[in-house]
């Protein structure tokens, strides 16, 4: 019995000791970073929600070296029309905040938070923020629908995850971009569709508005903090149509404005 006790100890400390031994250390963490550039881009998003986690995984996937993303929860409390307007009465001092830590660029997030209010005013008050702070701001919406407009989508169908969503509201926004609105899938599943994670949720919902509405030109899916890009090329396939998505719309709003200015601030 001592013996079969003294065997199991020197088993255990020898495992011990292979873990300890395999174990990085701090040095070793350290050199992960060797190499890894200072950013010289600095770009600001407003995040409506006060928890976020894709976005910057993306932000991150798409442009992964020199470029730093400064976040700031505008702390949105539901997706109805109320809580959107209650959020946007912090964004001048979210903006501004933002601002200090020396952006280039600024993208309001959050598709609920430019239906608020019509389109016009939406975007006559991005303009005075953006002359008072001196950079560009825009929003993850307004992006999308640029990017529609020059791929000439004048007709689309929405999927979206988001209970509460001011639906006559998407539809004037649209509509004010020069968009028809032709029909909206979800917030729930369709009729006979099973999801196991986000992903397959979107491609269903996406797929269905699809279905609903064989003449539109392209399905925009909302809810961009949730859609990971596998769920927009997998209805792209199954649809045939191209797909647009804020949190997508977000990365080409950062693109295109990368691509066409040099930096302006140390960062």
């Amino acid at each position: 019995m001592a013996m079969r006790l003294l065997v199991l100890v020197v088993l255990a400390a020898a495992v011990a000791f292979q873990a300890v031994a395999q174990e990085p250390s701090f040095r070793d963490t350290l050199r992960r970073l060797d190499g890894f550039p200072e950013p010289t881009r600095k770009v600001g998003f407003v995040q409506p929600l006060p928890i976020t986690d894709t976005i910057p995984y993306m932000f991150y996937g798409a442009f992964p070296h020199g470029v730093i993303l400064v976040e700031q929860s505008i702390q949105l409390a539901s997706y109805d029309r109320e809580s959107a307007r209650a959020a946007l009465g912090r964004l001048d001092e979210t903006l501004a905040s933002i601002a200090k830590r020396g952006v280039e660029m600024i993208v309001v997030g959050g598709s609920v938070l430019s239906l608020a209010y019509d389109r016009p005013t939406l975007l006559a008050r991005l303009k005075t923020a953006s002359d008072s702070l001196r950079l560009p701001i825009t929003t993850d919406m307004e992006a999308t629908v640029g990017a529609m407009q020059k791929a000439g989508v004048r007709k689309a169908a929405v999927a979206h995850r988001l209970a509460g969503i001011d639906t006559e509201g998407l539809r004037a926004y649209l509509k004010d971009a020069g968009i028809e609105l032709l029909g909206v899938v979800g917030p729930g599943l369709p009729p006979g569709a099973a999801a196991k994670d986000d992903t397959a949720y979107f491609t269903a919902l996406g797929l269905a508005a699809a279905r609903n509405h064989p003449e539109a030109d392209a399905i925009l899916v909302l809810g961009g903090s949730s859609v990971f890009h596998p769920a927009v090329a997998a209805i792209e396939r199954g649809s045939g149509k191209p797909v647009f998505n804020n949190g997508i719309g977000f990365l080409y709003a950062v693109d295109a404005w990368l691509k066409g200015s040099a930096p302006k601030r140390n960062p």
